[in-house]
């Protein structure tokens, strides 16, 4: 209890906090007794002195301040005064033993609530009420703010980074000291079975190392009945209005409540940061001295918890991905440089019996076959190379070998090295005529990313056309292949130029789907670009840009 105060008893009566500025006691005394007449359960501070009272409004939780007109060296209007320059929201109501008309309005233009004279404490109750309803609704408006600019806040920091550990330090300190004295984040220590201290806020230097200094010599006990660990265990939220009144210290170590009490520690909330398989870890908040914590702080606390274990669940998830496509990757790079050896052995054999089956006249049968072994050999090799490219782009740009020659020339090359496999599709490969467009770029990418649109246009369109266009528009050399397939629907017009992205099922049709991705890439490493729509009738469009050189352009 406040020293030179007192406390009315009684069931049903309304408890608040009371600042009263009297230096009478008798007259006090009389205040104290209207109060608990009305219905109330004042717990009641008396001062006498300006130093009192700024001692006094240096601890929040005030619901009113009673003060008499004139006390000896100060007077209400230097009450008032103090309670502004301290931006403390407390209302205040001014009684007299004589107090003018004047004075009253003096006093109510400088901010007092009500003033009325010490011999009509009949006013006393209603004004009470009055003002102790009007400060709740001002205060839980005023908390709304703050809920909603710390979540907003929080949204932000929990959104700008997949890294989250990195924020929970941010995090932590929105709450501090607006809502609590200190706040702290634990995560499950799954080595340890146990919990993990990442971040704690708290201003005082000295109140922080005495708290790291109990998180280190008391460990949190995975089966204690309360506190962070409990929460993690069950994952029930716990609110401790008063820690002096737990049934049993956390831990049970008697030096362990020693140093709760030194600390100053009043009121707690942990609440579980929830994840997919269990909690993921607690968020803690405390007070310290008077300043207690209720059911709107915990529900602020399981907000925030509900949000940063949202996110944590999604960082590890992302890390988790990130890792698979780092194996992935890895396993690539590996395969295709394993296969790339024994396919070029098995290519060179196949090309010497295929010349030496022409030179002795062998079954044109056995000729046939050789000739489709080689086909899916380089086809085999292609992929493989392919395989290889993807990985070098997931460790940086796409080299290039630039070199002059003549584009339509190497689009005719690509498709006379497609045509036995147009001849078995049923398609028939017709390009545009030659006029001879030069340019510099590197060959062998413009040469893949050609031949992967005309896979795809034969694969996709078997039994149609196939046509090739090639011109200049603008700065740009341009290369179309046009198909009559099955068509390319609208919105997968940028999925299938995605790594491994397809329209359709790949049980249906082969390929890794990295032909179209690769392209692309090519195209943009040039400076150019790559890309498809719905043919207008049937079928679809592929084009690739190429930027020439300034001399063609002109």
């Amino acid at each position: 209890m406040p020293p030179g105060g007192g406390e009315g008893r009684g069931p049903g009566m309304t408890p608040f906090r009371l600042l009263l500025v009297e230096d009478n006691a008798n007259d006090a005394a009389l205040v104290t007794a209207e109060l608990e007449q009305a219905g109330y359960r004042p717990t009641t501070w008396r001062v006498e002195t300006l130093e009192g009272l700024r001692g006094a409004l240096a601890m929040d939780g005030w619901d009113l301040v009673l003060c008499d007109y004139r006390l000896p060296g100060f007077s209400a209007l230097q009450v008032l005064a103090m309670l502004h320059e301290l931006g403390r929201d407390v209302p205040l109501i001014v009684l007299s033993s004589q107090l003018s008309e004047e004075q009253a309005v003096t006093l109510m233009k400088a901010g007092a609530r009500d003033c009325f004279s010490k011999d009509r404490l009949t006013r006393l109750g209603p004004a009470v009420a009055r003002e102790l309803e009007e400060t709740r609704v001002r205060r839980e408006r005023v908390r709304a703010e703050v809920d909603r600019e710390i979540l907003a806040r929080a949204s932000e920091l929990l959104t700008a980074s997949l890294e989250q550990e990195a924020r929970l330090d941010q995090l932590v300190q929105l709450l501090v000291p607006r809502v609590a004295d200190w706040s702290a984040f634990f995560l499950h220590d799954l080595e340890r079975s146990g919990l993990k201290l990442v971040a704690l806020a708290q201003p005082d230097s000295a109140r922080r190392t005495l708290a790291l200094t109990l998180h280190q010599r008391f460990p949190l006990e995975p089966q204690a009945t309360g506190g962070p660990a409990y929460v993690l265990r069950t994952g029930t939220p716990e609110l401790v209005p008063d820690v002096r009144e737990r049934p049993e210290p956390i831990p049970a170590d008697a030096a362990h409540p020693r140093g709760v009490e030194e600390m100053g520690l009043r009121s707690v909330v942990n609440v579980p940061l929830p994840g997919r398989d269990g909690a993921l870890g607690v968020l803690s908040l405390g007070t310290l001295g008077e300043r207690t914590l209720d059911r709107v702080d915990l529900a602020l606390g399981q907000e925030l918890a509900r949000r940063t274990g949202l996110a944590l669940e999604n960082a590890r998830l992302f890390q988790e991905a990130r890792e698979a496509v780092r194996l992935r990757d890895e396993f690539l790079t590996v395969a295709a440089h394993e296969l790339r050896t024994p396919l070029t052995t098995l290519r060179l054999q196949l090309g010497t019996l295929l010349q030496r089956s022409a030179a002795h006249h062998l079954d044109s049968e056995v000729v046939a076959r050789l000739e489709r072994s080689v086909r899916q050999v380089r086809r085999l090799g292609t992929l493989v190379e392919g395989l290889l490219d993807v990985s070098q782009l997931s460790s940086g740009e796409l080299s290039l070998m630039p070199e002059r020659f003549d584009l339509e020339e190497l689009v005719a090359e690509v498709l006379e090295r497609y045509q036995a496999e147009a001849a078995s599709a049923g398609c028939e490969l017709r390009q545009s005529p030659r006029r001879g467009l030069w340019g510099t770029w590197d060959r062998l990418r413009v040469d893949q990313a050609v031949g992967a649109l005309i896979s795809n246009a034969v694969k996709f369109g078997p039994g149609r056309p196939v046509e090739v266009d090639v011109g200049k528009v603008g700065g740009f050399a341009r290369i179309q292949v046009r198909d009559r397939g099955i068509g390319l629907p609208a919105d997968q017009v940028e999925r299938i130029f995605e790594r491994f992205g397809r329209a359709v099922s790949s049980h249906s049709y082969g390929g890794l789907g990295l032909g179209l991705y690769l392209t692309r890439r090519a195209a943009e490493a040039h400076g150019g670009r790559a890309w498809a729509e719905p043919g207008p009738e049937e079928g679809a469009r592929f084009t690739l840009e190429l930027p020439l050189e300034k001399e063609t352009r002109e």
